[in-house]
C-alpha cells in the first residue's frame, strides 16, 4: 500500500511539473500510469483502463481549479468565450465518458494509445501553432465544441492540446488560447466525471473506489499534481521547451506503443 501511494504521488507530481513546463495535459502521463498501477495490483483491464481514464479527469478539477485562479489573476481568461464553450465542451464529455464504457478495456486502450501517439508526433515534429489573423471568436463552437468535450473525456485528457489548436485558428493569441483552454478544462473534467459516476453507480468496480473513481489515485495525484505545476512554471523559464517537447514527444510515441500493446 506504501509502495502504491509513494507511486501515485510520484505520477502526480510528474503530471504536474509537465503540465506547468510544457503545458499538457496531466491525463498523457496518469492514465497510463494508473492503468499499470491498477493491473498490478489485480484489477481486470475492463476495469482498470476506464478506472484510469475516469480518476484522470476527477484529479482534473482540482489542478484546472488552480489554473483558472492564475489565469483569471492575470486577465487572461475571455469569459464571453468561455461561456459559449464551456456548456459545449461538458456535454460532449459526458457523452465522451459514454463512449468510453461502450468499448472495451483494450479497444479503450487503443484509442488513447491512436490520440496520444498523434500527440506526441506533433509535439517531436514541434511545429509552432499559427494564429490566424482575424477577430477572435470560437467559430463553430457547437460543433468542435462537444467533439473536443468527448475526445478528451473519452481517454481522460483537459483538451488543451486541441482546443489551444482551434482557438489559435479562430484569432484568440497564445497566451489567451492556453487561458481559456486551461478554463474549458474544468467542465470538461466535470462531465466527464460525472458521467462515469452515474454510469458506474452501483458497481463495485474496486475495492477502494466510487464506480470507476479510484479514491486514493483522485487524492494523491490531484494534491501531487496541484505542488508539481508551479515547479514546472518555474522551470519553463529556465529550460529549453523546443527541445523537451521533442524529447517528451518521442516519451509519448513509445508510451502510445506501449498502451497499444
Amino acid at each position: 500500500m506504501l509502495f502504491t501511494l509513494i507511486l501515485l504521488l510520484l505520477t502526480g507530481l510528474l503530471a504536474g511539473v509537465l503540465a506547468g513546463l510544457l503545458g499538457i495535459g496531466g491525463g498523457l502521463v496518469i492514465v497510463p500510469a494508473l492503468t499499470w498501477i491498477l493491473l498490478a495490483e489485480g484489477a481486470a483491464v475492463d476495469v482498470a483502463v476506464p478506472m484510469a481514464v475516469a480518476t484522470s479527469l476527477g484529479t482534473m478539477l482540482m489542478t484546472s481549479a488552480s489554473a483558472i485562479w492564475f489565469h483569471d489573476r492575470r486577465g487572461g481568461i475571455d469569459w464571453a468565450c468561455v461561456g459559449r464553450l464551456a456548456p459545449a465542451v461538458a456535454v460532449g464529455a459526458l457523452a465522451g465518458a459514454w463512449l468510453a464504457l461502450l468499448l472495451s478495456g483494450p479497444w479503450l486502450a487503443r484509442v488513447f494509445a491512436v490520440i496520444a501517439g498523434l500527440i506526441g508526433l506533433r509535439m517531436l515534429l514541434a511545429s509552432a501553432t499559427q494564429v490566424a489573423e482575424r477577430t477572435p471568436w470560437p467559430r463553430g463552437w457547437y460543433l468542435f465544441g462537444p467533439l473536443i468535450g468527448a475526445v478528451s473525456a473519452m481517454i481522460g485528457i483537459g483538451g488543451g492540446s486541441f482546443n489551444v489548436p482551434y482557438l489559435a485558428r479562430n484569432g484568440y493569441p497564445m497566451v489567451r488560447a492556453v487561458a481559456i483552454a486551461s478554463t474549458c478544462g474544468w467542465p470538461i473534467a466535470l462531465g466527464g466525471v460525472i458521467g462515469f459516476l452515474v454510469l458506474g453507480a452501483g458497481t463495485v468496480q474496486h475495492p477502494v473506489s466510487y464506480g470507476y473513481l479510484y479514491g486514493p489515485g483522485l487524492l494523491a495525484i490531484g494534491i501531487a499534481g496541484m505542488v508539481g505545476a508551479p515547479a514546472g512554471v518555474a522551470l519553463a523559464h529556465r529550460l529549453p521547451q523546443q527541445r523537451l517537447k521533442r524529447v517528451f514527444g518521442l516519451i509519448l510515441i513509445l508510451v502510445a506503443i506501449r498502451m497499444a500493446w
